[in-house]
């Protein structure tokens, strides 16, 4: 992969608006270390280059030069870069791997950010040399796929921010960033809360454009709601692509924490919105001890504990916070 193919498929993944030529430096401010970011000067050296030739090195028809590339090796931190790639989103970061697989970089879904700052690294380190800049091996250490989470004491495994520490090898989270539209997988449990808004105000139904007619309160609540939605889909998806018993372990935190909210869901309600708070309510005050996921530290908050209520929904353990005893 060379660097004029590397930015343009960072670029068509990127939610944030910027042309080619901005793109480039943005690139080269992700790998970056923030130590240096923060001293006095910019030290990247692209902003001192014009637009035609930050499209140059775009497009193709020029390298990163030598000098350039030499300026920036110092203060390079593959780090960052991951840190960054953690930021798109979860169906750029599928795409992402699948492209990847086609330039010959067979990597986990849990490691694109990684296999992203390797291979920009080994560019500009490759351009410091005066070498291509076609890279294609990753030489990074890989994490080997397959392991068991009952193999490995939960005490050693612990959650800071989007990084998951393992027994002295981290892995990155993959971030699923709230969309600003509901997204396909989100419609039965959106579904199930615009029913709760539609009874609280005395609508025969609700639709996202009615979100208006919500008072201050339910329009945070059902802001929060997402975000708790998609923090759980976060764990979910990341210790599934991770660990061989990921997806068993989670469900087994999915059955665990039905099993501590049913008998509040099944009680008289005046209406599903209070239903579904008292349910909230209840996930967050109720331990999760079955599953080994539970035991990691700062892994399942209580924001994931109420996204996990939401997936019940999706999953059709939950069908409705409205009209449940009818």
């Amino acid at each position: 992969m060379r660097f004029c193919e590397f930015a343009k498929f960072m670029h068509e993944n990127y939610e944030a608006n910027a042309n080619d030529s901005e793109f480039v430096s943005i690139l080269i401010d992700a790998i970056l270390d923030e130590s240096a970011l923060e001293k006095e000067g910019n030290p990247n050296p692209f902003y001192e280059l014009s637009a035609n030739t930050r499209f140059a090195y775009y497009s193709g028809k020029r390298q990163i030069s030598r000098r350039k590339a030499a300026q920036i090796v110092p203060n390079l931190s593959e780090e960052s870069f991951d840190n960054f790639v953690s930021d798109y989103s979860m169906d750029a970061l599928d795409y992402m791997r699948d492209k990847l697989g086609e330039y010959g970089f067979e990597v986990e879904p849990y490691e694109v950010g990684k296999a992203c700052a390797n291979i920009l690294a080994q560019i500009i380190k490759r351009r410091s040399k005066g070498l291509s800049d076609d890279v294609t091996k990753l030489d990074y250490k890989r994490l080997e796929k397959g392991q068991r989470l009952k193999n490995i004491a939960p005490a050693s495994i612990e959650r800071r921010g989007d990084k998951l520490e393992i027994a002295g090898e981290t892995i990155t989270i993959n971030q699923a960033l709230v969309p600003d539209s509901i997204a396909e997988q989100e419609l039965e449990y959106i579904h199930a809360l615009y029913e709760v808004f539609a009874e609280k105000l005395n609508r025969e139904n609700f639709t996202k454009d009615d979100m208006p007619l919500l008072n201050r309160g339910m329009r945070e609540n059902f802001r929060e709601q997402r975000e708790a939605y998609y923090s759980a889909v976060s764990v979910e998806r990341s210790v599934r692509d991770m660990f061989t018993d990921g997806e068993d372990e989670f469900q087994i935190l999915k059955d665990d924490a039905w099993r501590g909210i049913d008998t509040t869901y099944w009680k008289d309600y005046p209406d599903g919105y209070a239903r579904l708070n008292a349910v909230l309510e209840k996930v967050t005050s109720t331990s999760l001890d079955r599953s080994i996921l539970s035991q990691m530290r700062n892994l399942i908050g209580n924001l994931e504990k109420k996204g996990i209520c939401h997936i019940l929904v999706n999953d059709g353990t939950i069908e409705s916070w409205v009209h449940v005893n009818d």
